[in-house]
């Protein structure tokens, strides 16, 4: 996030919620956005679902699944036309004006009216409130970044606060709500495959501070990313995989794709709290400390590092999971393992990337309960707004106004790309934005399907559905399939009936729950749940060409009623499938 999540409460004037079901999914920070408007800030969400907060909201519009680019072009294509832009942040702070105003130019509110039936009033309305704002917030979530053109999205919500000038101060900034506690801290450490702690191996520099500290040279080859591995393994050039804390036989697209590929794997790790569905089909599983079991720190989605401090001994002398690790590193015979303990870590991260951490010492962090960074020496305060003073993190200092285009067919978006850039004589160098739907509806599959999660449960319930007040209580009716009224209506579904949805990737059952909050031809259901995972459909095969994110918040896929019986043969079928252990399917069961 570039500005703090308690800003909501204080500072901003307008929030903008797109692919973000903020209170169900965060809490904590929908309360701090309740009491901004509490305060007087207005609110607009942008989402097929009218969520809890659209039901609170000053602006609800309701988008189709995955029409993100083309309705952000309109808003930006209005805000240029009625000169409500900040000129003298365009001018003076950014690039790139000329080539986003070209992008969008085609882009209008009526034509959201008329590919979506989105009053272009509504449209305009947004765009009003959003630029006319002192500080305005744009929250977004996995239901932007989750799909093949997820970084284009990103790239439209910048656009916007950078024509505003709605960077570099309180209540403001572009604020992606991370999904799990240590999200922002597992990137910032390395945990990708393109960085280290301190920036990018494809950079010499970088390369070459690591090894001053570590000692060894790293490659400058950028990895594998966790949405290619299947395939990777498949192809045998993966062959160990180590998981932890992580559940992808749930959690990552096309469940039948994984759980076939990690068969051929020559060795399969797990370090896991849980015997988890995936731990069930590891070839070595270890022992993993909760939070409450250890020293160390988290990185929440504000960049603010937070001091934890274990509050209870881990069962039966369980080592830290640094310790887990630095002894397979030790059995490795890999030097520069010889930790005493978590604060030894943090120190060296502190040297690693000094820029970011030099100044966040255990003693500061602890006094000041948190810290964010970039905090380069023991006398910065920390900083909890990013780019005030209007300057970039780039060489130049500039922000750079990104121009996305849209294409009909996915097939044709580099030629697009490459089109735009001739027309407008664009640097060769210079970013560019393409959108496209990764999947359109047909006669053989005619609904979107999407997922997103419930506030009984958390993620793939690995810790929530251990908690019986929540299985067995709040959250009694366990897995359903939401479908819209015109889906129930047009294949005779009624409420509490069985249904399976089904694609070419494979099927679900549970009850259904016809939702009058999803917007029209949409399926929705969650992924908290190995009886009826949502992912098991998710498009795996297509890819953001950025990032190589999956489109796992669109797919396409068909619907029916089914009988009791039936219901329980597929149910019979996944929990085989997703749990192989009989004892543990007997365990589960009580």
């Amino acid at each position: 996030m570039t500005n703090d999540l308690v800003e909501f409460a204080t500072h901003s004037d307008v929030l903008v919620l797109i692919g973000t079901n903020t209170s169900e999914c965060h809490p904590i920070i929908a309360m701090q956005m309740l009491r901004g408007i509490e305060r007087g800030a207005k609110m607009i969400v942008i989402d097929p679902k009218k969520t809890d907060m659209a039901k609170k909201a000053d602006i609800y519009i309701q988008t189709p699944v995955g029409y993100n680019i083309p309705f952000l072009n309109a808003m930006i294509n209005y805000i240029i036309q009625e000169n409500l832009y900040d000129k003298n942040f365009v001018e003076n702070f950014s690039h790139g004006f000329e080539y986003v105003k070209e992008a969008v130019k085609e882009f209008t509110p009526k034509r959201v009216e008329d590919e979506t039936g989105i009053s272009q009033e509504l449209v305009k309305q947004a765009a009003r409130t959003y630029a006319k704002a002192n500080a305005a917030a744009i929250c977004y979530t996995m239901g932007m970044t989750q799909f093949i053109d997820g970084t284009s999205n990103i790239f439209s919500l910048s656009n916007l606060a950078i024509l505003t000038g709605n960077l570099g101060k309180k209540g403001a900034g572009v604020n992606p709500l991370r999904g799990q506690n240590n999200v922002q801290g597992s990137c910032d450490m390395g945990a990708l495959p393109n960085v280290v702690p301190n920036g990018p191996v494809t950079s010499k520099e970088v390369r070459d501070h690591i090894k001053d500290i570590w000692g060894y040279e790293i490659s400058e080859k950028i990895g594998y990313a966790l949405t290619v591995a299947p395939d990777k393994i498949e192809e045998e050039k993966l062959k160990l995989l180590y998981v932890f804390g992580e559940n992808p036989v749930m959690s990552d697209p096309w469940t039948e794709h994984f759980v076939h590929a990690v068969e051929h794997l020559e060795t399969f790790i797990v370090q896991d709290i849980f015997l988890t569905e995936t731990a069930q089909k590891a070839d070595v599983v270890l022992p993993a400390a909760s939070w409450g079991e250890k020293d160390g720190t988290f990185l929440n989605t504000s960049r603010r590092v937070q001091l934890i401090r274990k509050a209870v001994d881990a069962p039966n002398n369980l080592d830290p999971d640094w310790k887990v690790v630095a002894n397979i590193a030790k059995e490795l015979d890999i030097k520069g393992f010889d930790y005493t303990c978590a604060e030894d870590i943090w120190n060296e991260v502190r040297k690693v990337n000094p820029k970011f951490f030099g100044g966040i010492s255990y003693e500061r962090i602890d006094k000041n309960d948190g810290i964010s960074w970039p905090c380069p020496d023991l006398d910065h305060p920390g900083t909890p707004v990013l780019y005030e003073g209007n300057k970039s993190m780039l060489p130049d200092g500039k922000f750079k106004l990104v121009p996305v285009i849209y294409s009909e067919d996915k097939e044709q978006r580099v030629k697009l790309e490459q089109e735009f850039i001739e027309k407008t004589n664009m640097p060769k160098d210079y970013p560019i934005g393409s959108g496209a739907l990764s999947e359109k509806v047909n006669e053989l599959y005619p609904c979107l399907f999407t997922t997103g999660r419930k506030v009984y449960h958390y993620h793939t319930g690995t810790m929530t559905r251990e908690c019986k007040p929540l299985e067995l209580g709040s959250d009694i009716m366990g897995a359903t399939i939401e479908v819209s009224e015109d889906i129930a209506r047009e294949r005779k579904l009624d409420e509490g009936c069985y249904a399976l949805v089904e694609n070419k990737r494979g099927k679900i059952a549970a009850k259904v729950n016809i939702n009058r909050d999803l917007r029209h031809g949409t399926i929705f259901t969650t992924f908290h749940y190995a009886e009826a995972d949502g992912n098991v459909l998710a498009n795996a095969e297509e890819k953001d060409p950025l990032s190589g994110m999956n489109p796992l918040k669109m797919t396409i896929a068909k619907i029916k009623k089914i009988s009791e019986e039936e219901f329980l043969s597929v149910r019979n079928q996944t929990d085989i499938q997703m749990h192989p252990s009989e004892l543990y399917r007997a365990v589960r069961r009580q």
